[in-house]
C-alpha cells in the first residue's frame, strides 16, 4: 500500500509540515473493497479522513466496488461545515476532478443532481440528506424530490458518522441499507456506519440481514505515539458543585475557575439553558468578548464566524463557551475546563473529547451537573430527576449515565467504561412505508405522507424560518435563501401562531404553495411540517442576532443578507422560458446527445437493458409541446415551426396544462414502452403513478369529456419534427386514466405504472427518472442551436 500512503500525505498535510502517515486501520481500509461495515474508532483518530480517503484513493485506482458518490450523513449542521471544509482541501490537492457540494438547512447545491456520471462527496445532514433519500426532500422543489431519490439510492457509498446522535434516522439508515439489497439498484449502495461509542447492536435492525463487519484499532494503532498521547490525555472528572444546577450558579462557576489564555467549555443540553447561562454569564465578567453562545438555532449568517472563532486560539484572556450538543461530537476543539450537564453516557463520551483533545496539557478539568435546570422560576427545586429535567433525553438514560459516572475518575479515553448501549428507535421504516413514499403526489389538501418519524425523534422537528420586513411575500422569487433562515422546533412555533398575553406583536407567518403558486399564510400549528419553509412577518419577533431563536422575544428582527432565491409552482415551467428561442426538434435533438453522452459515461451500472428506453424518452420526452395550448403559449406566429423553449414568459389558457403528459400518452398509442411513456411523463416531477384532474382546474366546453392536467380527451397532437422524425397526428386519449381495463382490454395508467415500480424496484426507477431529467436540464442550460 505504499501508494496510498503517498496519497494519503499528499492530501492530509499542507505546506512546510513534515510528512503524515496514516494510522494502520486507515490503511487496511483503503486496501479493502469497499462494503457495508460498522467502523468503531476513538474520537480523534481519523475517521473522517480513513473514510473519505479511502474512498478517494480506490476511485482513483479504477476499483469496481467503489461507488461514484460518497454521502456523508452527519446529524448537526457545524460538523457539516468542518467536514465539507477538510474534503474540499483534500479533494484539491488529490483529486480535482471530484466536487464536493453540501446539502444543510437552507443551503443546497444542486450540480451535482445533473450529473450522475461524475464523481461528487454529498455532506449533509441527516435531515436533508435522509428526507431526500426518503423521496420526501426538506427545504427543496417537491418536483425535485424523485430525482435525488434516485441519485442517493444507486450508485452510492453512504457514511453515516456519529450514529448514536442519529436517533431514529440510524434506524432508517440501516432499513434503506436493506431495501437496497432487496429491490436492487444499479452499481452498488453501501454503508459506512461511525462512532466512537457505537455498539454492534446499535445496527439491527427489522429487514437487516446480516451482521455488519466491524472494524476497530489494533494494537499496532495503539501503539502510535500521537495516538497514545491523545487516548491517555490527562482529564479529571469531578462532580459540580449543586448551584451549577442553575445558570446563574454555572455562569459564577465558569467566571471564577476560567484560567486566562485557555479555553472553557460548557455543554449544556438546551438551547433556552444555554441562552440563560450566557446571559448571566454576561452580568459578570469584565471582558465580554470572551464570551461566545454557540447552538443551533441560530441563522447562517450569524454563525459564519463559528468556523474561524473555533479554528483560532485563545487570546490572552482566554475564552468560554456556552453551548448545546452542537459541539458534542466531530468539532475539533480543546479545553482545560469542560462542564457539561448530565447526558446520555455515550454523548459524555464525546464532550469529554472535546477536553484536553490531543493531549496537549499536562492537566485539564471535567465537572459534571447532575440536575441540569432552568430558571428556578420555570423548574421545581427537586433533588430527583424529572422527565422536565431530563429533556430532550429519557430519565432512564440519564440514570443510567449517572450510575457509571458517579465511579469515574479519570476523563481519558482509555479509562472510560465501554457500556453497551441498547439503541431502540421509537419508529422503524418498513417496506411498505418506502412503496408508498414513492408516490410523490400530493393528497387534494396538498398534505404529504410525514417522514419526520423517521428522521429524528418526535420532540425533535424543525421549521426553517426567515424574517422579512416586506411581508407578507408577493411572488416565488421572494423565497428565502440559505444565509436568513433558522430553525425552529415545531413545538415552540405552534404555540406562537395563536393569541397570547406574553407577546405584544402577533407572530405572522407565510408559506409557499406549489399548487396554488402563490404565498399563504399559515394560521394554524397543525399545518407546521418538519422541513417547511417558512417567512416571518419581521415585527413578529422571535429571534435575536446575539442570541438566536427565541420564542419569547416580541422585538423586530433584522432582516439577515440574503442572495436571489425563488420557488417552483405547479404550473411553472422554470426549463421552457429562457433567455432563448428554440425549436422543438433542435432542443429534441439535444436532449438525446445528452441523454447518450450520459449513458455512455455510466457503462458498468446495468443500464445495458434500459438504453433503448432511455434514449426514447430522450428524444419524445417533449413531444406534447406540439400540442396547441403549448405552442398559442411561446410562438404566437401559428405557421412557424413549433417551439420547445422561448424568450416569451406567459401561462397556458388551459390551467395546469402539463405537456409532458400528452408525450406519454402519445408515446403509448404509438405503441412504445411503459418505460419509456413513463419517463417522459415524469421529467418534471409533475406526472407521475396517477394522472388525475386538479380541483381548480377548468372543465372542457362539451359535457362528460375526460379531462386531467389540461389535456382533454380527444385532443390533437399534430404532426412535428423530432431530430429528423416526422410524428404522425395522434388523438389523445385519455381512457387509461381510469380504473381498470379499457374497451380494448389494456391495463390503466396506474396499473402499468405499478406493474413498472414492482418490477424495477423503486430505486432503480427513480434513478432512470433522475437520468432523464438530467439530460433535459443540461440541454436546456446549455443549448446549442438556438433561434434567437
Amino acid at each position: 500500500m505504499a501508494d496510498f500512503l503517498k496519497f494519503f500525505d499528499q492530501a492530509i498535510r499542507g505546506e512546510d509540515q513534515p510528512a503524515l502517515e496514516p494510522y494502520p486501520y486507515q490503511v487496511r481500509l483503503a486496501g479493502s473493497p469497499i462494503a457495508s461495515r460498522a467502523l468503531q474508532i476513538p474520537t480523534g483518530a481519523g475517521k473522517t479522513a480513513a473514510t473519505i480517503l479511502s474512498w478517494l484513493y480506490r476511485l482513483k485506482q479504477g476499483e469496481p466496488d467503489a461507488p461514484r458518490r460518497l454521502v456523508y450523513c452527519l446529524p448537526m449542521r457545524v460538523l457539516v461545515e468542518q467536514t465539507s471544509d477538510c474534503a474540499r482541501k483534500w479533494t484539491a490537492r488529490v483529486a480535482p476532478e471530484v466536487e464536493v457540494a453540501t446539502l444543510m438547512g437552507g443551503e443546497i447545491e444542486e450540480n451535482w443532481a445533473i450529473h450522475p456520471e461524475k464523481p461528487f462527496i454529498l455532506i449533509g445532514t441527516q435531515d436533508m440528506l435522509l428526507s431526500r433519500a426518503l423521496n420526501r426532500g426538506y427545504g427543496m422543489s417537491r418536483y425535485r424530490w424523485a430525482a435525488q431519490f434516485g441519485l442517493l439510492n444507486n450508485d452510492c457509498l453512504w457514511i453515516c458518522d456519529e450514529v448514536q446522535l442519529l436517533g431514529d434516522g440510524l434506524a432508517t439508515s440501516t432499513q434503506l441499507a436493506a431495501f437496497r439489497a432487496r429491490f436492487g439498484v444499479f452499481g452498488a449502495c453501501p454503508t459506512f456506519w461511525m462512532s466512537a461509542t457505537m455498539d454492534s447492536a446499535m445496527l439491527e435492525s427489522v429487514d437487516v440481514a446480516t451482521t455488519q463487519e466491524t472494524i476497530t484499532l489494533s494494537e499496532e494503532d495503539f501503539s502510535r505515539k500521537s495516538l497514545a498521547l491523545r487516548l491517555h490525555a490527562a482529564k479529571k472528572v469531578a462532580k459540580a458543585p449543586d448551584d451549577c444546577r442553575w445558570p446563574a450558579g454555572l455562569a459564577q462557576f465558569l467566571s471564577t475557575h476560567h484560567q486566562p489564555g485557555t479555553q472553557t467549555i460548557a455543554v449544556v443540553n438546551r438551547v433556552a439553558r444555554a441562552q440563560e447561562t450566557y446571559d448571566e454569564l454576561l452580568k459578570i465578567v469584565s471582558d465580554k468578548s470572551i464570551c461566545h453562545l454557540l447552538h443551533s438555532r441560530f441563522r447562517p449568517s450569524e454563525k459564519a464566524g463559528w468556523q474561524t472563532l473555533l479554528d483560532t486560539p485563545p487570546s490572552t484572556p482566554g475564552r468560554i463557551l456556552i453551548s448545546t450538543q452542537v459541539i458534542e461530537a466531530g468539532v475539533d476543539i480543546s479545553s482545560a475546563l469542560l462542564v457539561t450537564d448530565l447526558a446520555p453516557w455515550p454523548s459524555l463520551m464525546q464532550r469529554f473529547g472535546r477536553c484536553n483533545r490531543a493531549g496537549e496539557l499536562d492537566r485539564a478539568e471535567l465537572y459534571w451537573i447532575d440536575r441540569p435546570l432552568l430558571a428556578r422560576s420555570k423548574l421545581p427545586q427537586t433533588g430527583d430527576l424529572t422527565e422536565d429535567i431530563a429533556r430532550p433525553y429519557d430519565i432512564e438514560e440519564l440514570q443510567k449515565a449517572e450510575s457509571i459516572i458517579a465511579a469515574v475518575v479519570s476523563g481519558a479515553s482509555l479509562d472510560l467504561p465501554r457500556v453497551p448501549f441498547r439503541f431502540v428507535p421509537t419508529h422503524v421504516l418498513r417496506r411498505r412505508d418506502l412503496v408508498d413514499l414513492f408516490d410523490t403526489t400530493p393528497d387534494l389538501s396538498g398534505y404529504d405522507l410525514d417522514v419526520s418519524r423517521f428522521i429524528r425523534s418526535e420532540n425533535d422537528r424543525d421549521v426553517l424560518i426567515a424574517w422579512r420586513e416586506k411581508y407578507p411575500a408577493q411572488t416565488k422569487d421572494d423565497a428565502p435563501s440559505r444565509e436568513e433562515l433558522c430553525s425552529a422546533p415545531i413545538h415552540e412555533v405552534a404555540p406562537l401562531l395563536k393569541p397570547a398575553k406574553r407577546r405584544s406583536a402577533k407572530f405572522e407567518l407565510a408559506t409557499w404553495d406549489p399548487l396554488a403558486s402563490k404565498w399563504r399564510k399559515v394560521t394554524d400549528g397543525d399545518d407546521l411540517r418538519p422541513g417547511m419553509i417558512l417567512i416571518a412577518n419581521a415585527k413578529s419577533g422571535g429571534y435575536d442576532v446575539l442570541r438566536g431563536w427565541d420564542a419569547d422575544s416580541a422585538r423586530a428582527v433584522p432582516e439577515a443578507p440574503a442572495k436571489h432565491s425563488e420557488e417552483e409552482g405547479n404550473d411553472d415551467e422554470p426549463l421552457t422560458f429562457r433567455r432563448y428561442t428554440q425549436t422543438l426538434a433542435a432542443h429534441s435533438r439535444e436532449v438525446l446527445d445528452k441523454m447518450s453522452e450520459i449513458s455512455s459515461a455510466l457503462k458498468g451500472l446495468g443500464l445495458d437493458a434500459h438504453s433503448e428506453d432511455l434514449l426514447t424518452a430522450a428524444l419524445y420526452h417533449d413531444w406534447g409541446k406540439a400540442h396547441a395550448v403549448f405552442q398559442k403559449t411561446v410562438n404566437p406566429d401559428a405557421s412557424a415551426e413549433p417551439l420547445a423553449k422561448s424568450r416569451r414568459f406567459g401561462r397556458h389558457e388551459r390551467k395546469h396544462f402539463r405537456h409532458e403528459l400528452a408525450s406519454a400518452l402519445a408515446l403509448l398509442q404509438s405503441d412504445k414502452s411503459d418505460l419509456s411513456a413513463y419517463l417522459a411523463a415524469a421529467h418534471h416531477g409533475k406526472v407521475r403513478l396517477s394522472i388525475r384532474a386538479l380541483p381548480d382546474e377548468d372543465k372542457p366546453e362539451k359535457p362528460n369529456v375526460r379531462f386531467a392536467r389540461g389535456v382533454h380527451d380527444g385532443d390533437l397532437l399534430p404532426a412535428t419534427q423530432l431530430d429528423g422524425i416526422t410524428t404522425t397526428p395522434l388523438t389523445l386519449d385519455l381512457e387509461l386514466m381510469l380504473l381498470g381495463m379499457s374497451r380494448r382490454g389494456a391495463l390503466s395508467w396506474i396499473d402499468r405504472m405499478l406493474e413498472l415500480r414492482d418490477s424495477l424496484g423503486v430505486f432503480r426507477l427513480a434513478y432512470l427518472e433522475a437520468l432523464i431529467i438530467a439530460a433535459d436540464w443540461r440541454a436546456s442550460m446549455e443549448p446549442k442551436e438556438v433561434i434567437a
